[in-house]
């Protein structure tokens, strides 16, 4: 095995055709959902030529329609000769899909995912390079997305604006880290670089426990709800902006949930002691500590904006 972990790839040697200028650059997309489907349009536009798995052909079709895809197939074929794979499976089956590459994919191939967690994946991929891949894992998680899910509602610009966090192991040599951030750089995407358990606690905060929020909030004034009160026909723009996300896939929010577990877990704990102060000053009637906490939070949303 090589100084930078990998079997086989000497220098000269250590990306497949595509990304040494030898070829037009080639992409498989492996699932043809809302963020593997934009992948495939945003790709398409940079002129790729891309092909993509998945199990439903009415997704496969509708990529070929629209021009995103030159072919593609509803299970894995013997080999594919790409220089990037993108993993845009569902959470519970994301490491079959990356055991399905092993040996089947070009020498020097980029290999990323999507997933919402990365310290499962990336040790995975990690475990797997010590048995001699041939390819490069990047974990990738693009933070933007739908309440919707499917191919239907992928768009080529999903990514435009919005942080993607890459979590590439420390012994993948930077010259192949730095072709994958270009790329998703010309997405219009502001890459951010996380080892995968600090990704893992920053994404509990800022996306996993807001979809449990949304969910708590709209069971809530359900259980508020009788003959005489009925809080969801009054609700307004504020409601449906803070419970939108609890329409989000009930299959893909369950995997999440339990295998980030302990993040989310530490992070609600600073949760309820926010929400046990917030409790105090209506119980004392401080209103001052209450703008007080308003003015805060702005303060601390300018990081956002």
């Amino acid at each position: 095995m090589s100084a930078d972990g990998f079997r086989n790839m000497e220098n000269g040697e250590t990306l497949s055709p595509g990304w040494c200028g030898l070829r037009n650059p080639k992409a498989c997309i492996f699932g043809l959902g809302l963020i593997g489907g934009s992948w495939a349009g945003a790709l398409h536009l940079a002129g790729w030529d891309v092909s993509g798995i998945d199990s439903e052909e009415d997704s496969i079709d509708e990529a070929i329609r629209r021009g995103w895809l030159q072919t593609g197939w509803t299970s894995m074929p013997e080999y594919l000769d790409v220089d990037l794979v993108v993993l845009a499976l569902p959470i519970h089956v994301l490491e079959a899909g990356l055991r399905q590459l092993e040996g089947r994919v070009s020498k020097g191939a980029v290999v990323t995912d999507v997933g919402s967690i990365k310290v499962e994946i990336c040790s995975k991929s990690a475990d797997n390079q010590e048995i001699g891949n041939n390819f490069y894992f990047i974990g990738g998680h693009p933070m933007t997305g739908s309440e919707q899910s499917g191919f239907r509602v992928a768009t080529a610009d999903l990514f435009n604006g919005y942080p993607y966090v890459l979590t590439p192991a420390a012994n993948c040599p930077s010259h192949v880290v730095e072709k994958l951030v270009n790329i998703v750089q010309g997405f219009g995407a502001n890459v951010i670089i996380r080892q995968p358990s600090n990704h893992d606690k920053e994404v509990a905060m800022v996306s996993h426990i807001p979809h449990l929020l949304a969910v708590a909030l709209t069971l809530a004034a359900q259980d508020a709800s009788h003959k005489e009160v009925s809080p969801f026909t009054v609700a307004g723009r504020s409601f449906r902006d803070i419970t939108r996300i609890a329409d989000s896939s009930p299959e893909m929010w369950k995997e999440i949930l339990v295998r980030n577990a302990d993040a989310i877990l530490g992070g609600l704990n600073l949760w309820e002691e926010r929400i046990k102060e917030l409790r105090e000053y209506l119980e004392q009637g401080d209103g001052e500590k209450i703008a007080e906490a308003f003015r805060k939070a702005h303060a601390a949303r300018e990081q956002i904006n």
